[in-house]
Parts: structure tokens; C-alpha cells; sequence
């Protein structure tokens, strides 16, 4: 061969290497760009083009994999992504870059392959230790694999009439009868037009469906197609009004120039059709979407990855002074709510109670449902959803049918009819009785007719009423688990009490009974047990504080009753002397029980001296000496006992502390 003809080869290999690798380098800028605007589809398309014929290094082709690997998974297509990951572990790529090992167990994980999983997670604990959403996948993996049990209160059905082979998701109840549902798709047939490289789906819009007679649907329609409440833009992720007369959701638009671009918007039902949309929430720091509103409409919770908060996407709230106002600065709900992975798909139940979606959890992989009441003093603990509410996929976006636990919800579960399906779900509670009955505590006679309250944490009624035998009954849905009750038996005359009753978390049906003995108010007065003093002394010894406890009780559940502390000695030394001493033995008690919060109005201290010799009502045993009911200790009686341990104990029980209620209206 000529040398120039070699020349010639060579040159044009050189030009076609520079060609490979210029055009390597754009597809990679291009597919970079591409995922810092969430085009995923598009980005995938640009990586794979980087990566045929790739001409660079070992370490530069595994990074530009492992990039188009997180694009797959952001797509949602855990199978194709597990594939990507294993081989990067085969390839010892993690050990360079430990990130792959927890991408990689959470979406093992999303199918419920927790035995693969858990190696992974330790292996990325290994490299990072004491990372959150990792110890939280780990812990998800072990308790997955321990219980593998459904709840069997909850029934749950796909609703195949509505879905499609596409995204179905996020479903709501479209009016106070319940008999339509608002959701969002990406199904053709949307207003948009193109394709969403996000998603790889059609651009979202908000569909509604019709139920027939009996339980199914008929076929979804777009709720408008007018360009008021769907456009060429994302529409979804729904809720309605108490009323159902306006709509919030959420809009993404369809080419966005920066990362902020999804906003809150509002319409208006006119008709058949709705009113223009409008804005009625937006930030520049950040996307928000996914709302829900209070009752009143002057609440609402959203999703933003805003900063300041826990991680990825937060729940936020935002207030206002009227519904014809706007909203003000958002809050973070905070760290009992928000972790470092994303809480999405708030909604509420009766405004007490917020469900939502999150992945930075211990629950069964993808995202999973939990829910945390509300309550004026703050949060309580979050509850995970058992199956089959959650699964190994993502479940998400829960709504109610009015205050009732049915309505819908969302999941991406294996057996759906696509991508996300709609799925509807009822909790069948278990059968919660609190019954009993009241009786006289002296004649032991049942109490009829008497009004039984039942009150629960957020100070709601509900009442009973005795029968003939005294007996009351709450049941037939009106007692709850996980609830604390206090049951209040009061009536004229009698001293009011309360017993308490905490539910718990219940497994099956059951019953808690309350035997109540109302005492009734006596005439004379009533002697405290065990408050006792020392010979000449007025200090309260430690251990009668709790016998008072018992008094602050029946305060407490008696707030209009007044009472006279009557404080006595026994027979030694001068009425002058005893009748200090008293007067200060029954002001030192009345000083302990305005400690404990009572009025001090209600409270009459009056020492009796030794004028007032005990009358025992009853047999009384004390350090083996037995003193019989019906005696009078008076001081000629305790002098003629010849034992003078026995006269000892005599005199103790004569300095004794004793109430009369002296009014029964106080204000």
C-alpha cells in the first residue's frame, strides 16, 4: 500500500474518533441539561446515544451509566433500573461510588424483594453510616419480611371500569352525593397534545366519572375541555370544597425554563362546567402542588421541595384571615411529619387527622401512607398503614368520603390494570362496646334514668341513658379505637365521678365494662382515710398526701360543691391548746389542696379542739387492736382502756381530719 494512502486512513480514522467523541460529549451536555430540567425521557435518549460506542474510560462510562440509571428509576421502571444497578455491583462500580447500593435496595425493595435488599442496604451502611433513609429502608426490609399479614378490616378493590393502561391517580369524590370521582390521568385522549419527557406518558389533565346503578363507573370524560380547568399543561392532584362547589389542584407547566414551575390553582363550578382557573398559591422558591383544604377553607396543606425543610419534598401549611383572602407564608409541618425522602398527597379526615404519602419511612417500599392526628397541642405519633392499604410499590394520595374511612386511594402494585391505578378502600371497624351500670353505693339500688356522658380527647359527647336495671350502653359505632374516654356519672345529691376508659389499638371485637357506685352526699361528715398526726405537731407527714389526692379527686369532678375541713385532737392538754392545734392541722390542709389547683374558695378550714370525740361508723382494726363500730371515743372511754398501747391508738384515732360539703352551687 502507498504511503499516502495510509496517511489518507489514518487521517480519517483520527477525524472519525474525533467525530465519536465530539459527538460522545455533546450527547452527554445535552442528556445533563436534560436531567437538571426532570426530562428524563429525553435524557435517557441522550445517555444512551453517549454511551453507544463509548470511547472514554472504565470510571467515565459506569458515571454516565449510572446517571442514565437514575433516570430510569426516576421514570418510575424499577425492573429495568435493578438490571442497570446490578451490574454496577458486579462491576465493583458501588464500592467507588456507595450511592449505587442504596438506589439499588430501594427499588429491590419497591418489588418486595426484601432478602436481596437487605445486603444492600448493609453494604451502603457500611460506606455511610448512621444515614437516615437507608437505616429506614434496612428497618423496612426486616419488619416486611416478619409480617407478611393483612389487616383484615381493611377491603380494598381495584376500580378497572376507570383506569386505563396509563397513570391513573389521585381520586377524589366530585360531589356531596359521592357519586362521581375527579381524578388525574395522562390516558390519551388529554388536552395536551405532546409527550411529557418526564413521564413518557401524555401531558396529565383532571377526568371525571359517573356512577352507574350499583357499584361501577362509567366511562371517564375530561372534566373540561375548554382550557378553564385542563390546558396543553400537567392538571392534578384534586380536592374539592366542603361544598363541592370549587376545585384546587395542581398545574406543571408544560415547557418550564426553571426549576419552579408547578403552582395551586382555583376554579369555580358553573353549571356543568367550571370558571376560569386562577393562581391562588405560588412561591418562588420552589414547586408546590398536591393540595387540601381545611373545612373552612382558610387551612391548606401542600408539597413543596421549597428549602427549609427535612429533604426532598416537605408538607407545608399556609393560612388565611378569610377565603376571600389570600394565603399567607407557608410553615413546615416539621419533623414529625417531614423526613430527608419526600412526603406528598396530604388530604384530611374530618380535619383531624392528616394522611399522606412518604418514602423517607420505615413501611414496605416506594412510597407508603401514613397517617398522624391532629390535635390543638401539637402533633401525635405517625401511624403506618398495614396491608393491604400498602404495599412494596407506591401507595399514595388517600381521599375520604366525607368523614367516613372509604374513599380512594392510589398504587402502583403489581395485579393493576397499568402504570398507577385507582383503587377504592374501606375500613370495617371493629365492634367497640362500653357498657355497665349505675348503682347506689349504700342501698346498692339501681340508678334509672341517669344521663351517662362519654367524652373523648377533643372534649365531644356523645350520652346514654340508665335503664330500669341501671344499666347504660355505648356501642353501634360509637366508640373508637386508639381513643381515651372519660365516662362522667353525675346527679343531685350524689358525688360525681368519672372513670376513665382508654381503647387502645383493638383486634377484635370487645367489650369494657364500668360498674359505677354513685355515693350520695352525706349529712355528717365524712372522715379522710390515713391523714393522722403526731402528738402536738400540725406538719402533713409525707405519706397522708396521697389519702388528700383522693379529696382533690372529688373536687375536681365536683366543681360547684364547697367544703368544710374539720380538723380534730384527742383529749389531751387544754381546749384553748387543742383548739389551736386543730385550727392549724385543717389550714395546713386546705394549703395542700390549693396547691393541687382547687379554688381556695371553696375550701373552709375549722379546727373542732377535743370537742367533738369520734364516733367509729364502722369496726376498726389498728396494730392488732380492734375497736367496734358504734363506740364513742370520748375521753372517759380512751382513760379506762387498761392496755396502754391500745389507749394509744385511742387517742391516734381521734386526731383525725374530716369534710363536710357545705354547698352545692358554687360559682
Amino acid at each position: 500500500m502507498k504511503k499516502t494512502n495510509i496517511i489518507t486512513i489514518l487521517i480519517l480514522v483520527l477525524v472519525c474518533l474525533q467525530f465519536n467523541s465530539s459527538a460522545q460529549g455533546k450527547y452527554e451536555i445535552m442528556g445533563n441539561k436534560a436531567y437538571e430540567n426532570k426530562q428524563y425521557v429525553l435524557a435517557i435518549d441522550y445517555y444512551t446515544r453517549a454511551l453507544s460506542n463509548f470511547e472514554g474510560g472504565k470510571n467515565e462510562r459506569n458515571e454516565l451509566a449510572f446517571k442514565q440509571a437514575d433516570c430510569i428509576r426516576m421514570i418510575n421502571n424499577p425492573k429495568k433500573t435493578e438490571i442497570f444497578y446490578q451490574r454496577m455491583v458486579k462491576n465493583k462500580y458501588a464500592e467507588q461510588k456507595p450511592l449505587v447500593y442504596l438506589h439499588y435496595a430501594t427499588v429491590l425493595s419497591s418489588q418486595g424483594k426484601y432478602t436481596e435488599a437487605l445486603p444492600m442496604y448493609e453494604q451502603y451502611l457500611a460506606r455511610v453510616p448512621g444515614d437516615a433513609l437507608a437505616l429506614a429502608g434496612k428497618t423496612s426490609c426486616e419488619l416486611s419480611l416478619q409480617d407478611t399479614t393483612a389487616d383484615k378490616r381493611w377491603f380494598i378493590k381495584n376500580i378497572r371500569e376507570i383506569n386505563s393502561f396509563d397513570d391513573d391517580f389521585a381520586a377524589v369524590h366530585g360531589d356531596d352525593q359521592f357519586k362521581t370521582v375527579i381524578f388525574s390521568s395522562n390516558r390519551k385522549g388529554t388536552t395536551g397534545k405532546e409527550t411529557d419527557n418526564w413521564t413518557d406518558g401524555s401531558f396529565s389533565d383532571l377526568f371525571i366519572a359517573t356512577k352507574k346503578k350499583g357499584e361501577t363507573y362509567g366511562v371517564p370524560v375530561l372534566v373540561d375541555n375548554k382550557d378553564q380547568v385542563n390546558t396543553q399543561a400537567n392538571e392534578g392532584a384534586a380536592c374539592l370544597d366542603d361544598e363541592y362547589k370549587k376545585i384546587y389542584f395542581t398545574r406543571c407547566a408544560k415547557m418550564q425554563k426553571s426549576k419552579e414551575y408547578c403552582q395551586i390553582l382555583e376554579a369555580e363550578r358553573m353549571g356543568s362546567g367550571w370558571s376560569q382557573s386562577t393562581v391562588i398559591y405560588t412561591d418562588s422558591l420552589g414547586n408546590v402542588g398536591q393540595p387540601v383544604l381545611t373545612g373552612n377553607g382558610l387551612t391548606m396543606i401542600f408539597s413543596s421541595n421549597r428549602p427549609g425543610g427535612s429533604g426532598g419534598k416537605d408538607l407545608w401549611k399556609t393560612s388565611r384571615s378569610s377565603v376571600s383572602e389570600p394565603f399567607g407564608p407557608a410553615e413546615n409541618l416539621g419533623p414529625k411529619v417531614n423526613t430527608l425522602g419526600d412526603e406528598m398527597f396530604p388530604s384530611l379526615l374530618a380535619d383531624t387527622v392528616l394522611y399522606f404519602a412518604s418514602n423517607g419511612r420505615t413501611g414496605f417500599g416506594g412510597l407508603d401512607i401514613y397517617q398522624i392526628t391532629l390535635r390543638e397541642s401539637g402533633l401525635s405519633n405517625v401511624k403506618h398503614l398495614p396491608r393491604p392499604v400498602n404495599s412494596p410499590a407506591d401507595d399514595f394520595a388517600m381521599s375520604f368520603e366525607g368523614n367516613n374511612e372509604r374513599g380512594f386511594f392510589t398504587s402502583r402494585r403489581t395485579g393493576g390494570k397499568g402504570g398507577d391505578d385507582i383503587y377504592s378502600f374501606e375500613k370495617i371497624n371493629w365492634n367497640l362496646i362500653i357498657k355497665g351500670s349505675v348503682r347506689d353505693e349504700i342501698t346498692q339500688k339501681p340508678i334509672q334514668s341517669l344521663p351517662v356522658y362519654m367524652v373523648d380527647g377533643k372534649n365531644d359527647t356523645i350520652t346514654a341513658t340508665t335503664n330500669d336495671s341501671g344499666a347504660f350502653l355505648f356501642a353501634n359505632g360509637q366508640v373508637k379505637e386508639e381513643q381515651r374516654y372519660t365516662l362522667v356519672f353525675t346527679k343531685e345529691n350524689y358525688f360525681t365521678k368519672k372513670s376513665e376508659v382508654i381503647t387502645g389499638v383493638i383486634t377484635r371485637d370487645s367489650t369494657c365494662m364500668v360498674n359505677m357506685l354513685l355515693q350520695p352526699i352525706p349529712d355528717k361528715p365524712i372522715v379522710l382515710p390515713d391523714i393522722y398526726y403526731e402528738l402536738n405537731k400540725w406538719d402533713l407527714l409525707p405519706q397522708y398526701e396521697d389519702s388528700l389526692m383522693v379529696l382533690v379527686k372529688v373536687l375536681n369532678d365536683n366543681p360547684k360543691i364547697v367544703i368544710e375541713l374539720a380538723s380534730h385532737t384527742d383529749s389531751r392538754a387544754s381546749d384553748q391548746y387543742n383548739d389551736e392545734l386543730s385550727q392549724k392541722r385543717a389550714e395546713t390542709v386546705v394549703t395542700f389542696i390549693t396547691g393541687q389547683g382547687i379554688n381556695k374558695d371553696r375550701l373552709v378550714a375549722k379546727g373542732y379542739g377535743k370537742r367533738m370525740p369520734r364516733v367509729l361508723s364502722a369496726d376498726i382494726t389498728r396494730d392488732g387492736y380492734t375497736f367496734e363500730r358504734g363506740i364513742k371515743l370520748t375521753e372517759v372511754y380512751v382513760l379506762a382502756i387498761p392496755d396502754v398501747k391500745k389507749r394509744e391508738v385511742a387517742y391516734q384515732l381521734n386526731r383525725r381530719t374530716e369534710f363536710s360539703v357545705i354547698g352545692k352551687n358554687f360559682k
